[in-house]
């Protein structure tokens, strides 16, 4: 076998190597208290994030995730960073780690805890172990350090202060705002009541003038028949009030008196005064009450109705006409469209609160609910529609809706209901 002869090769040096890229890792936190934050149910990038975000300890960083648990972005990966380069990975004597550097801003830090308070404040959170030691501050570096704080400290105490000042000022002059709207809203009040007493009280008083003069007239009639029978007058003075038993149709009665005895001092008796009893203890009090007066004829359904709705309309204060009108119109349409189903929707109890303020206390509410076909049962505590009357005035009802719609419409744009 030929031996294989020797050459001699030629050595080239070998091409330098590549510097090896960087080994991407996630952000440094702490271990322990990441492992703390897991164990309370939370995924790792969850917990992860929020000890990223500044958190310190458990309790912060559960009011974190509490607050972000919501987020869009919550669960999606961390951006990874470069690994840390050790510091004895060069060859030689390892390197002893005498700080810690923040790579993004080159800041040195004594210790873990400095660091932390760091990535607290500023939210950055790539930092490596350095051999550079961080040169202790001088006694003028000290000074001027603390210097700087207590100004910093001055500055927002003092920008905090003006704006709890502002505050304060803006508060007072709402505060006077206020009371100046309240105490207007309570003189307008005060006036529109002041208005309709006086408004009331002229009622009253020209209610009892007229009474006074149908009572004037009727006295007249009586002396006449008095002087006409010789001075004497069949009728009667009892606890219901003076009711004369004479034969009240004024035709018929001057047909019995002689002539020349009807007194010519007496005035002359106004022929529609109509006769009745007279309440003797309202007399007294300053009072004329008629107890028989004729009552007025009453109008066909249709007309009570846009009648009582005009007179609802004038009670302006607080907003009660609005308010009776939206509560008329609830019951009609229960009862237009709902009668048929329960009795309920055809019943007012008469004792329900909301009945009485806002209905019953209005001069019309319960006329109206008349008119539409309710019947009161005063056995039975209610206002009630039978399911007669209900199917009888289906119309009506339907049309007296419509009425109160328009009414309360009107009402609160401040206008008047033409009906």
């Amino acid at each position: 076998m030929a031996s294989a002869s020797t050459e001699d090769v030629e050595m080239t040096d070998a091409p330098p190597e590549e510097e090896a890229a960087p080994e991407m890792v996630l952000p440094m936190v702490d271990d322990k208290l990441l492992e703390d934050v897991k164990s309370m149910g939370f995924p790792e990038i969850r917990a992860r994030k929020a000890l990223m975000a500044g958190k310190t300890n458990v309790e912060s960083a559960l009011d974190w995730l509490l607050s972000h648990e919501n987020d869009a972005d919550i669960d999606e990966p961390i951006p990874l960073v470069p690994k840390p380069k050790s510091l004895g990975s060069s060859g030689g004597e390892p390197a002893v780690a005498k700080s810690i550097k923040c790579v993004e801003t080159g800041r040195l830090f004594r210790n873990m805890a400095e660091a932390q308070a760091y990535a607290n404040r500023t939210g950055r959170s790539n930092f490596e172990e350095c051999t550079e030691e961080k040169k202790p501050l001088t006694e003028e570096e000290k000074k001027a350090k603390i210097a700087e704080l207590k100004a910093l400290a001055a500055a927002r105490r003092a920008e905090r202060e003006g704006v709890e000042k502002v505050e304060d000022v803006d508060r007072e002059k709402k505060r006077r705002e206020d009371g100046k709207e309240s105490i207007k809203t309570k003189e307008q009040l005060q006036k529109h009541q002041r208005v309709r007493e006086i408004d009331r009280i002229k009622r009253e008083k020209n209610a009892e003038k007229k009474e006074r003069e149908r009572l004037r007239a009727e006295i007249a009639k009586d002396k006449a028949e008095r002087r006409a029978r010789g001075g004497k007058l069949a009728g009667k003075l009892g606890v219901d009030g003076y009711a004369p038993s004479i034969d009240q149709n004024d035709s018929r009665r001057d047909e019995g008196v002689p002539e020349g005895a009807v007194d010519e001092d007496a005035p002359k008796a106004p022929t529609k005064a109509a006769p009745g009893r007279v309440d003797v203890a309202a007399l007294n009090q300053g009072k004329v009450v008629s107890v028989d007066a004729p009552k007025a004829p009453e109008l066909p359904p249709p007309q009570a109705v846009d009648k009582a709705i005009k007179t609802i309309q004038k009670y302006k204060t607080a907003g009660d006409g609005g308010v009776c009108l939206k509560t008329l119109g609830a019951y009609v349409r229960n009862a237009a469209t709902k009668g048929d189903q329960d009795p309920k929707f055809r019943t007012i109890p008469l004792e329900n609160a909301a009945f009485k303020k806002r209905v019953a206390g209005l001069v019309g509410g319960v006329t109206l609910l008349r008119a539409v076909g309710f019947a009161k049962d005063e056995a039975a505590g209610k206002l009630e529609l039978s399911l007669e009357k209900r199917e009888a005035n289906k119309a009506l009802l339907a049309e007296t809706l419509s009425k109160l719609e328009a009414a309360y419409a009107a009402y609160v744009a401040g206008k008047a209901w033409e009906g």
